[in-house]
């Protein structure tokens, strides 16, 4: 990799908080990996959460329980099919959301 090419994606790469952990995930059938942030987190439940990348167009569904995800990307035109769907698995769920909550509050100096 070319050096002008690391800075370039190290100055379009927000850094994220020293206290975001990210969400860890494989995919079942290849060894793809996805790293979730806690700005990703659109909807939380006791059952399940829902993250976005890219504006909504992709959506992820991570059952806290069984630490399942089902990803879903719309592709759209010129594309057949228009929709990819990824299933996988994450790992320290229910940790990595205590962590993001953790991060929400503010101590006292």
């Amino acid at each position: 990799m070319s050096t002008l090419l690391l800075y370039a994606l190290l100055l379009t790469n927000p850094n994220q908080p020293s206290n975001s952990i990210p969400l860890k995930c494989t995919l079942l059938q290849t060894a793809d990996t996805f790293w979730f942030y806690k700005e990703q987190l659109v909807y939380e439940s006791e059952q399940f959460i829902i993250l976005q990348n890219f504006k909504g167009r992709t959506v992820t569904q991570v059952d806290v329980k069984t630490t399942e995800l089902i990803r879903t990307t719309y592709i759209g035109e010129p594309y057949d099919p228009k929709y990819q769907i990824l299933m996988g698995k994450c790992f320290d769920v229910t940790h990595t959301l205590e962590m993001w909550k953790l991060a929400d509050v503010s101590y006292d100096d």
